[in-house]
């Protein structure tokens, strides 16, 4: 597959240190990052990003999953680009169908470094069974299946769900039962059964809630 990855701010190969130059201690940076990482809807972009399939969402999905309007979420991916976290990877394959995408959000490698030194990555495995869980409209379902360009492979080699131990698979248990009760859950959205008597708001904010 072809691609390439873009974005505003710096370039991940840029030496300058996000969160403070030469001058500023490492708790000051961690300090900065820890509170960067943790604002409310880049903390909601960054879950719902781990829990996709392929790591590589579209502004669509994005949306659908987080809750905030789209102009703030773009706003945040800007961000996260400036902070060198994230970026806009390109599809420039020949496989696209007409109204698939072809921009999708993704981790850097220096993101995917900053999100294991915070300890992001052991949740994935959860994130991802509740997407496979949630309920996807037609339009959200063809852009999680569209053809994408392929990440950087320090960073797909640290998404891969290692095999899931007893106390992972209870965490995922629990967290996918208490959405089905409707108590402290993830996901604010349908469960992967629609119920076709209730009738969704258009443009309804679907949010990913908290996790850690």
């Amino acid at each position: 597959m072809s691609n390439s990855a873009g974005g505003s701010g710096n370039s991940v190969g840029d030496e300058t240190d996000p969160f403070g130059g030469d001058n500023v201690m490492p708790i000051e940076k961690q300090r900065r990052a820890h509170q960067f990482l943790t604002q409310e809807t880049r903390y909601h972009i960054i879950q719902a990003v781990l829990g996709h399939p392929t790591y590589l969402a579209t502004l669509d999905e994005l949306e659908y999953l987080v809750p905030k309007n789209r102009s703030t979420i773009r706003e945040h991916l800007d961000r996260l680009a400036d902070k060198q976290v994230m970026a806009k990877y390109k599809y420039r394959g020949d496989e696209t169908e007409r109204n698939e995408p072809r921009e999708f959000w993704g981790f850097t490698s220096y993101g995917i470094t900053l999100l294991d030194e915070y300890s992001y990555l052991r949740y994935v495995p959860v994130l991802r069974a509740l997407q496979e869980n949630l309920y996807l409209t037609e339009k959200i379902e063809r852009h999680q299946n569209a053809p994408r360009p392929e990440l950087p492979e320090d960073v797909s080699e640290a998404l891969k769900i290692p095999e899931i131990d007893d106390e992972t698979e209870a965490i995922i248990e629990d967290t996918l039962a208490a959405r089905e009760r409707g108590g402290d859950r993830l996901f604010d959205a349908p469960p992967i059964e629609s119920d076709e008597d209730v009738e969704t708001e258009a443009g309804a904010d679907r949010p990913l809630d908290e996790l850690f």
